[in-house]
């Protein structure tokens, strides 16, 4: 029942995702030609899911940058990006950014390796 649980804790030394917290420029994140966020819950399996999905990704492609938004940790900085966005929120998440506007996203089962490689092909 909580093998997301155990994927988790093997995960520990998995590729780290920076996190975007309050502090963080998102005018400069904006700023970039191609950024991908990624809303995380820890409280959330589904969540969990789409997290492995985002690391072995990560894992295989750096050309465009990643970030991790902790969305229960961080819950003003998710509803900033939503407001920037005009992208409703949901966790998990993955929204694309190109030249600061959303151009798509993914939601819970619709985040895995296929669909964040076709909208990294935007990217190119």
């Amino acid at each position: 029942m909580f093998a997301w649980l155990d994927k988790f804790r093997r995960a520990g030394n998995a590729t780290a995702i920076p996190e975007i917290d309050g502090h963080t420029d998102l005018d400069a994140l904006w700023r970039e030609n191609a950024v991908m966020l990624f809303k995380h819950s820890t409280a959330c399996p589904v969540s969990w899911a789409a997290h492995a999905q985002v690391v072995r990704f990560v894992e295989n492609n750096r050309s465009v940058p990643f970030y991790l938004v902790p969305v229960i940790k961080e819950r003003g900085t998710s509803r900033k990006i939503a407001d920037l966005t005009g992208v409703r929120h949901e966790s998990p998440q993955v929204i694309l950014l190109r030249n600061g506007i959303a151009a798509e996203s993914a939601s819970h089962g619709a985040i895995t390796q296929d669909r964040l490689a076709s909208m990294l092909a935007q990217c190119r």
